[in-house]
């Protein structure tokens, strides 16, 4: 990407995010991709089990970004509800949603959502326990300040995740401890010829609940 004639290559990552937001593009933070890919597989006969998964939960994304996709997915799976966690494209986010379901009209499924301009630990802190089913995509260590803030989320992922609903994480590092793990690899449908990789981490009620119907998606 270039800035006033010149390549933009910026170490800190907030200001890249910055520059990305001024641009509308969400280079720097490219989960919505990842997202959206997890919502055209749960159109798929091959995604359904992601209904199963999502559907009557309380869905957090972490690091939304500027794209509707995760609360597309979290509505399409017919979810209790949506929260997006973004802490500097919230009015995009916000933005985008309104404009999903205005284009959508009576096809998508309506579910009441909101959008928290907050840092994700900071959001996920003040979540109750065992309550919900989160969601993060393209969340990698580059873009986050240091490994004890990952383990500060992880930690907080582990305690406020449902007990019988899961942790789905499509290109993130973030690792939960305690939490068993699936892991599968996909086509994305609007590219068949790109892989995506969805881990889904849950504790044990979560896998016994869930277990037969993702036998023959895991690797």
């Amino acid at each position: 990407m270039k800035k006033g004639g010149r390549v933009f290559k910026s170490r800190d990552w907030k200001e890249r995010l910055s520059f990305s937001r001024d641009l509308g593009t969400g280079f720097a933070a490219p989960g919505g991709e990842f997202t959206r890919a997890l919502y055209e597989l749960s159109l798929t006969p091959s995604g359904l089990f992601l209904n199963q998964l999502l559907k009557g939960r309380r869905v957090v994304e972490l690091g939304a970004g500027m794209m509707p996709y995760g609360y597309a997915l979290a509505a399409s799976c017919e979810a209790k509800n949506f929260v997006a966690v973004e802490p500097f494209y919230a009015d995009k986010q916000k933005s985008s949603i309104l404009a999903l379901i205005e284009d959508r009209g009576n096809s998508l499924n309506r579910i009441p959502y909101k959008v928290e301009e907050k840092d994700m630990l900071e959001y996920l802190k003040d979540e109750a326990d065992d309550l919900l089913c989160v969601l993060a995509c393209g969340i990698e260590d580059c873009i986050l300040p240091d490994i004890a803030y990952r383990k500060g989320v992880e930690g907080e992922i582990y305690r406020a995740l449902e007990k019988d609903a899961f942790f789905l994480s499509s290109h993130s590092d973030l690792h939960p401890q305690g939490l068993q793990v699936l892991e599968m690899n996909f086509r994305r449908p609007a590219n068949p010829k790109v892989f995506d990789r969805l881990r889904l981490h849950g504790k044990k009620d979560a896998i016994s609940k869930y277990g037969d119907v993702l036998s023959n998606q895991v690797i």
